[in-house]
């Protein structure tokens, strides 16, 4: 699977999620093969700004972006 790919199945994954998922959950999800590689996406994603994401004291926990703050603005 290309990097590509990875990225679309992890934002399909969260998009269909009814609440955040950690790492192994997406990893499982979108069949990605190494743990690492899946947090290294995830993270990406996180830094563009596509996803959420919550660094937890075991690990990362990650959902998709909300409504209310996607092009920066805020419901009321």
């Amino acid at each position: 699977m290309k990097k590509l790919d990875y990225a679309k199945a992890i934002l399909q994954v969260l998009g269909r999620a009814p609440h955040p998922m950690d790492v192994e959950k997406i990893r499982v999800a979108c069949k990605i093969g190494n743990w690492q590689t899946a947090l290294r996406h995830c993270l990406e994603l996180l830094h563009e700004g596509r996803i959420e994401g919550t660094k937890t004291s075991k690990s990362w926990i990650f959902s998709p972006k909300s409504k209310a703050t996607e092009g920066g603005q805020k419901s009321d």
